[in-house]
């Protein structure tokens, strides 16, 4: 400002009178202001957009990796249940053939029993 200004004397005149030309080049510096503005806000909405997009895209891939280690836990517990019962089937008849085993030799001890004590009368 320069040196001669005085503030105004009554209330109706304006505070700092100025020049149409300052004006117009705040105005312009305004908009140019409010364009840089409006692009780095739409730089940063767009950067928050990609990373959004990028955690969604991760979140995605997550879901389908944690999708197909529950895939094959399945098929690893279906394999495991599958041997059980097969495992099961041996074992019972593994039980089958040794209570038939076992029967058979209490007949023979029974029958060797009845032997002895006819052969000590």
């Amino acid at each position: 400002m320069d040196q001669n200004f005085k503030f105004p004397g009554s209330p109706a005149a304006p505070l700092f009178p100025i020049s149409p030309e300052r004006v117009n080049q705040q105005r312009s510096s305004v908009f140019d202001d409010s364009m840089d503005a409006n692009f780095n806000r739409h730089s940063r909405e767009s950067s928050v957009h990609d990373k959004v997009a990028a955690f969604n895209s991760l979140a995605f891939q997550g879901k389908q990796l944690e999708r197909k280690t529950n895939d094959a836990a399945l098929k690893r517990a279906m394999l495991g249940r599958e041997e059980a019962e097969s495992e099961m089937r041996r074992y019972r008849e593994e039980v089958k053939v040794l209570r038939r085993q076992l029967d058979e030799g209490k007949e023979r001890e029974r029958r060797v029993g009845e032997r002895l004590e006819s052969v000590m009368v």
